[in-house]
């Protein structure tokens, strides 16, 4: 595999290259997000290491579900992803072309409502594997949620859009069904059983309300 100062070179010169397109397009660039970074990372590495290309692993879990279990603080509006395999030694500028070659990574790589990327490079048998992600970040918790919740720790949120104020939260299975659901800064498991399962925030902004993902977390 390559070398970590490698797969950084790979990663800013795709990050310089898709930039370029993006001004072109007349749209924003991205900021680069370390836990996105990270995720992309592994997962272009799992995929050299088991062969296969797909933003889903082949116990089907899927990229987002892997960034909020990662991320800790942050919360995310939109996310999508972008991934290509091509030969070791690829130009940043082809290995967009190859990217661009696909509808689905092109319309996210030209998504004017993403804000925020992450880029992992991995080069094995002579093979050079991509994954980005992006997504779109609306703030982050004030302070890291642990995995595991007494329930104690607070939820209160920087929220990046002036005018947003936090609703209600709820927890949902990787399936979507809700598990639970409150108000307050606080996660209380009125049952006491216990749960287990991904946070959501409903955040309005004016008339709207809008879903913001956040970590996963077990509730004891």
């Amino acid at each position: 595999m390559t070398s970590a100062a490698d797969r950084s070179n790979v990663s800013k010169d795709l990050l310089a290259a898709i930039e370029s397109v993006r001004l072109d397009a007349g749209l924003a660039g991205f900021a680069e997000h370390q836990k996105l970074a990270l995720v992309a990372q592994e997962h272009a590495r799992d995929m050299a290491r088991r062969h296969y290309a797909a933003d889903v692993s082949p116990e089907g879990r899927t990229l987002l579900d892997h960034v909020r279990q990662a991320d800790r603080q942050t919360l995310y509006s939109a996310f999508g992803t972008a991934i290509a395999i091509v030969d070791a030694g690829t130009s940043a500028d082809t290995v967009l072309a190859a990217l661009m070659s696909d509808p689905s990574n092109k319309e996210n790589l030209l998504r004017s409502g993403f804000d925020h990327v992450g880029i992992g490079a991995v080069e094995q048998g002579g093979r050079l594997y991509v994954v980005q992600l992006l997504a779109r970040v609306e703030g982050q918790l004030q302070r890291p949620l642990p995995v595991n919740s007494s329930g104690a720790e607070s939820l209160r949120v920087d929220l990046a859009a002036r005018g947003m104020t936090p609703v209600s939260w709820s927890l949902s299975d990787g399936a979507g069904t809700t598990l639970l659901r409150g108000t307050g800064e606080r996660i209380r498991d009125p049952r006491g059983t216990g749960a287990e399962g991904y946070l959501n925030l409903d955040v309005a902004m004016g008339p709207d309300v809008y879903t913001l993902r956040g970590p996963y977390v077990r509730v004891n």
